[in-house]
């Protein structure tokens, strides 16, 4: 087009765009999150009295409303409440402070709005536990919710003590729609168990979970029976109380979840997650998530679960992908929490773990296959990962490396030859980080050569290398 015809082209001012396309314009605002989003949105519609008018008229663009303990927080939500009319919407409330004085006009909020709650997410620390709970829980016994879909409550207490209590949380009436639950050290009201069927993800904290009481846990889980996602979370690092070995976990109504397809479990007591992999059954199960990373004070053998002691179980044979993350204070018999991981996951085709702990567990796993070997066993009648493909092994940095690469390599050497000389199937994909230095080391060249060639092609390795230190050039044998 010729200068002279764009200057001839009829022009567009503001006021000749529609309402409705301003709004949806509008709407495509990045809500990196909502304070954000509406600091944004509100310096638009300033700039023109048109722009404030489609915007004020567009309920959708109102519907997210966050409570913090800013008190601005307060006049925006009140707001949002009016210019999002009958729009169904998502309030998230996360206070720390000054809540006491505030708690009855935030719960009056909640009530208000019941019917048009699409998401509830309430984080709020309590000063007065009997009191606010009481002001928490019976307005929880009120709600009527019928097109929420996602809740998540977390009360915190000041000075918290490892005996407090957990609190029973009253489910919201009519929540038939609800498809995502997260509790913090509240356990869910089954007095209407219909009220979690339709759950589809769910996450459960708690300081210990033999504490909960267990049961309960039990029957909430047998209760969701729509459940895609499980995630089990300890959220304090705080002595346990009595301990169970392998051979002394009570007998428990066998877990059923007959969708379940991911399962995570962080810092849970071991006899617990013991517990719970030995009496599930979940037959769509694909992907799990074991972390075992937090400080249980392992020097008391009291603490120490023998893994090898567990009585019989059935496994998972639907798992194909395993991410494990433990420490050695934590899982004190890791050679025999590895044959444990073997046994239980039969069928694992991906395995993820991160460097520091993944070294322990591979020499595992190839002292356990060599015994098989050179024991009463073979390696054919016992599990050896068949099906396996993919191993990653991530996280190493300068601060951890302290030589260390180099046994890296040789370690992951000897259990792809362990496999080999088993005829286990060749892996498709080897990935891990290794200092930059470790070039310098003058046996990498063979090192990583011998790898390759114990991999179903010389592209199934992916060494990434990570610069910083000069460790692994200082290495000798």
């Amino acid at each position: 087009m010729s200068s002279n015809a764009a200057d001839r082209a009829p022009r567009v001012g503001i006021t000749d765009i529609p309402p409705e396309l301003i709004a949806a314009i509008l709407e495509c605002l990045d809500i990196g999150s909502t304070r954000s989003y509406y600091s944004d949105l509100i310096r638009v519609t300033h700039s023109t009295s048109y722009l404030r008018q489609a915007a004020t008229n567009a309920p959708n663009l109102w519907t997210s409303i966050e409570i913090t303990d800013n008190p601005s927080s307060f006049e925006l939500a009140k707001a949002c409440l009016e210019r999002s009319r009958a729009q169904a919407i998502d309030i998230s409330i996360r206070m720390n402070r000054r809540l006491k004085s505030r708690l009855n006009g935030l719960l009056a909020m909640v009530n208000y709005t019941a019917t048009r709650l699409r998401s509830l997410d309430m984080r709020v620390c309590l000063s007065d536990l009997h009191l606010e709970w009481l002001q928490i829980n019976t307005c929880f016994q009120k709600l009527v919710t019928p097109h929420l879909k996602h809740l998540r409550v977390e009360i915190a207490i000041f000075h918290e003590f490892a005996t407090s209590p957990h609190h029973t949380l009253p489910m919201p009436q009519v929540a038939g729609h609800l498809t995502s639950l997260s509790l913090n050290n509240l356990t869910p009201d089954l007095s209407h168990p219909h009220t979690v069927s339709s759950i589809k993800v769910l996450t459960l904290s708690s300081k210990w979970f033999w504490d909960w009481p267990y049961l309960t846990l039990i029957r909430a889980l047998n209760a969701s029976h729509s459940l895609e996602e499980l995630t089990l979370m300890r959220t304090a690092a705080v002595p346990y109380g009595r301990r169970r070995s392998a051979r002394s976990l009570p007998t428990i109504p066998t877990i059923l979840l007959p969708k379940l397809r991911q399962f995570t479990i962080k810092n849970v007591e071991n006899d617990f997650v013991a517990l719970l992999l030995t009496n599930m059954v979940s037959p769509e199960l694909e992907d799990v998530v074991i972390e075992q990373t937090e400080g249980l004070n392992a020097a008391d053998h009291t603490l120490r679960f023998d893994w090898n002691q567990i009585p019989s179980f059935p496994g998972f044979h639907s798992v194909v992908s395993l991410h494990v993350d433990i420490r050695a204070a934590v899982v004190f018999h890791k050679d025999q929490f590895a044959v444990f991981l073997v046994n239980i996951f039969p069928n694992l085709e991906t395995l993820y773990m991160p460097w520091r702990t993944g070294r322990e567990l591979v020499q595992a796993w190839t002292s356990h296959w060599n015994l098989a070997e050179t024991g009463s066993d073979t390696v054919g009648s016992v599990a050896a990962w068949r099906e396996l493909r993919q191993l990653v092994l991530t996280g190493q940095d300068c601060v951890t490396c302290s030589w260390n690469c180099p046994h890296l390599l040789e370690d992951i050497f000897q259990l792809l030859q362990t496999r080999k000389k088993h005829d286990l199937p060749p892996l498709d994909l080897l990935r891990f980080d290794a200092c930059e230095s470790v070039k310098k080391w003058e046996g990498y060249r063979v090192a990583r050569n011998r790898l390759r060639q114990l991999l179903s092609s010389p592209d199934a390795m992916d060494m990434v290398l990570l610069g910083g230190s000069e460790w692994c050039s200082q290495y000798r044998h």
